[in-house]
């Protein structure tokens, strides 16, 4: 019983913001995901960022180390999953992209948010802003063919960090206008994420289901095995390592899916492998939470 009264606190507000979401798409309520992601992506988690880091509750080095870890686990993602996905004879350049990048914003932040409070959104914006840089130059490499450094510069998270990061490490007050339209519009921000997945969920189609579920079992395994690897080599405790738990665990995430419409990589695919992925992160949620706090100790 007590387990339980503890996962409810955090389970409920997503399972509910997520249901909101698939009622306004099952209602045929206006919603484009490709403009909303868009609108989340450039505005709403860089104001969110900004918000929080410049008022932080953890040690700023810790924040480098978890962008080290976002950075080493997107590296392992994309190292074994190449391996496991020639192995299996599937598609690598179907199905590897969403394998790298997992939902770590639209799901990962409010886990992190009701699982760990202040201190994990903290940990878990820098590993979804990582995250985010490195999508404009893996993935589109991954998906064209051809690695763009420049598209890295265009990532508003990268100055939305340096900004809040020079007002924290200098002590100083960011000027009152900027405080309150930071956390204005990134108070916007979590409850968008997770109502768009659910409109985003309900949208895309399951054309394929073998596949992509034996991708989803092996990601399973090995985004588990990641996070026991991360945890172990950065030497994580506490609160980051139930956060890289939990980052590690994240199925596709739902950008993956419009990268390869425009790309023409297999959309369906991909499209089933993030349906089936989170349909089945989101059963398994009552598992996954207690395993974070067990990764951090508590």
């Amino acid at each position: 019983m007590a387990l339980i009264s503890a996962l409810v606190p955090v389970l409920a507000p997503i399972a509910i913001a997520i249901l909101v979401g698939v009622a306004w798409a099952k209602w045929g309520k206006p919603a484009d995901p490709a403009s909303l992601t868009q609108v989340i992506l450039n505005v709403g988690t860089p104001c969110l960022v900004f918000s929080t880091l410049s008022t932080l509750s953890v040690p700023a080095l810790e924040l480098g180390v978890m962008a080290f870890a976002a950075v080493l686990m997107l590296l392992s993602f994309l190292a074994t999953g190449w391996v496991l996905l020639k192995v299996a004879g599937l598609p690598s350049g179907v199905y590897l992209p969403p394998v790298v990048f997992g939902n770590l914003g639209n799901l990962g932040l409010p886990l992190n948010l009701f699982a760990f409070g202040d201190a994990g959104l903290e940990l878990g914006l820098i590993m979804f802003a990582t995250q985010s840089v490195l999508f404009f130059t893996i993935h589109f490499w991954l998906m064209s063919g051809s690695p763009s450094p420049m598209m890295m510069l265009k990532t508003p998270h990268i100055y939305a960090i340096t900004v809040a990061l020079a007002f924290t490490l200098t002590n100083t007050d960011p000027p009152l206008w900027l405080t309150n339209t930071s956390d204005l519009i990134g108070g916007l921000t979590i409850p968008l994420m997770l109502i768009l997945l659910g409109v985003s969920l309900t949208r895309m189609k399951v054309v394929a289901f073998a596949r992509p579920l034996v991708v989803v079992v092996l990601r399973l395994l090995l985004g588990f095995a990641v996070a026991v690897m991360l945890c172990e080599l950065l030497n994580l405790e506490g609160t980051a390592s139930g956060v890289v738990t939990i980052a590690c665990c994240m199925p596709g995430a739902v950008f993956n899916y419009l990268a390869s419409v425009k790309f023409d990589r297999s959309p369906g695919e991909v499209a089933s492998y993030i349906v089936l992925s989170t349909v089945v992160m989101l059963v398994l949620l009552p598992v996954l939470v207690p395993l974070s706090w067990w990764m951090a100790g508590q």
